[in-house]
């Protein structure tokens, strides 16, 4: 196979290399006659462009940048975002990008930081993150950097973002908790720095005040994702004089560990306590008893934001720039009723402004 050049390429395709190089990156100028002949000396050949030599004439790199939130401890301790990486994965593949997955840049200092987002080793940045006043968005602008971030804070100015209705999803929840006859319903909490927890936490609040029902501050435990820290809950909650009857959990890591440790006390799910997860991660349905949960499209959040930040990248006129997706909740036997799928009705959002949300 012989190793040709660009400027091989354009003496035997009779063109010149400018030529060649719009042809190779797709440019709409040239003629449909010309292009063909390019590509027949470059498949004859097998020709395949370097991708720093690409970068240098377009200054584009194919590569999208992911930034999930937080350690690699934590980030590898929940299965979440395995399933919205698989949704950034797959719309980097339909549409010819490559994803690259950092654990490391929110560690570096900051002058380090700046210097590594300038360098420009990626096209864009997809950031994972629901923190509130999370620096990254405020380092990506700096370094001009295009970015989509999955996840909300009404505190920030994102420009681009695909996110769920959290106080909606919560609401869905601890509502079906009532409507099963549960007048004490407890929470745990996910941890204070998220924008998602105090959002969460309103949804429950929403629910309960709808109904008449108090909300005791004793039964409102702070977990931080973990199985773990959903065990140190749900035995928090077991002490008290007048254990809750139920419990939302606003993550399934922490569901689960609130079901270990009623199985520690030797108490049945859903007789003794009815217990209802957020997220649908794929290890509800292997918990015993089976998990009722939120769903959020987590796949489907990966591809939105991924795909917002490619039309972006492309110039792609007309495409929304804010898109908040649905929530299902999913019932199962955790929590006593009848398994089943339940979708309230709920509308699409996809805007072009902050206006809507």
């Amino acid at each position: 196979m012989s190793q040709l050049n660009i400027e091989d390429i354009a003496r035997l395709a009779g063109v010149s290399r400018s030529t060649v190089s719009r042809v190779l990156n797709d440019h709409p100028s040239v003629r449909p006659a010309v292009r063909d002949r390019v590509w027949q000396v470059i498949n004859e050949h097998g020709y395949a462009p370097q991708a720093a030599a690409r970068h240098l004439v377009t200054q584009r790199t194919r590569i999208i940048g992911v930034l999930f939130p937080r350690s690699d401890n934590f980030l590898l301790a929940n299965p979440i975002f395995a399933s919205i990486g698989q949704g950034i994965g797959r719309a980097c593949a339909q549409r010819g990008y490559i994803a690259m997955l950092s654990l490391s840049l929110r560690d570096m200092e900051q002058k380090v930081l700046l210097d590594m987002l300038r360098s420009r080793h990626f096209d864009g940045i997809v950031l994972v993150s629901s923190e509130q006043n999370d620096p990254m968005p405020l380092f990506l602008k700096q370094a001009r950097i295009p970015y989509t971030r999955i996840g909300y804070d009404p505190e920030q100015e994102d420009p681009h973002y695909v996110a769920i209705d959290e106080v909606e999803a919560a609401y869905k929840a601890v509502k079906h908790l009532i409507a099963l006859g549960h007048k004490r319903i407890g929470i745990i909490q996910g941890p204070a720095w998220e924008a998602c927890t105090p959002a969460r936490y309103n949804g429950y609040k929403k629910a309960m005040e709808e109904a008449g029902l108090p909300i005791d501050p004793e039964l409102v435990e702070e977990g931080d994702w973990t199985h773990t820290s959903g065990n140190d809950a749900m035995r928090q909650l077991l002490y008290l004089k007048r254990p809750p009857t139920a419990v939302f959990a606003t993550n399934d890591m922490m569901a689960a560990g609130a079901l270990h440790a009623l199985y520690e006390r030797g108490l049945r799910v859903p007789e003794d306590m009815a217990i209802v997860g957020f997220d649908d991660v794929p290890q509800t349905i292997v918990v015993i008893p089976p998990l009722t949960t939120i769903r959020q499209p987590s796949i489907e959040m990966g591809m939105r934001a991924t795909e917002m930040l490619i039309d972006l990248l492309e110039g792609k006129e007309g495409q929304p720039s804010h898109i908040i997706l649905p929530t299902t909740l999913v019932v199962r036997q955790s929590c006593g009723a009848k398994p089943q799928h339940i979708q309230f009705p709920q509308k699409r959002q996809e805007s072009a402004s902050l206006d809507g949300h």
